[in-house]
């Protein structure tokens, strides 16, 4: 096979992919809005929710983690989050509210109050929030 015919291949195939890539968020979208049923996706869907689920746990977990370890002054000094001042320039150090959470109508992830979509699972949240 000529090098020009890999070449081509391989660019129809990647071509392909993407549109293949493409069509299925499409219909997936399609699913989760509900314009689309059957079994098949059903099952599909819960799938990749399960997984959006375990996804979206571990960037919890990393954030937390991330966020335990301190809190950076206005110095640029990273303070340790236990601490009320700041050991390189002596400054209060002022940590940000948590915002208020509640639960997922869908997946029961904790989501803020104010979002109208589950970071998890991507369901559209109550019309009271």
């Amino acid at each position: 096979m000529s090098e020009y015919i890999k070449i081509e291949t391989v660019r129809l195939q990647r071509k392909k992919a993407e549109l293949l890539t493409k069509l299925g968020e499409s219909i997936y979208y399609q699913y989760r809005i509900g314009n689309l049923y059957s079994e098949e996706l059903k099952e599909i869907g819960e799938q990749i929710a399960s997984l959006d689920q375990q996804l979206y746990q571990y960037y919890i977990k990393e954030n937390s983690e991330r966020t335990n370890l301190g809190h950076r002054c206005v110095c640029g000094h990273l303070a340790e989050r236990h601490n009320t001042y700041c050991s390189e320039c002596g400054r209060k150090l002022e940590f940000p509210e948590e915002e208020e959470q509640e639960k997922c109508d869908e997946c029961g992830n904790e989501v803020n109050s104010q979002v109208q979509f589950c970071h998890a699972c991507g369901t559209r949240q109550g019309v009271s929030r």
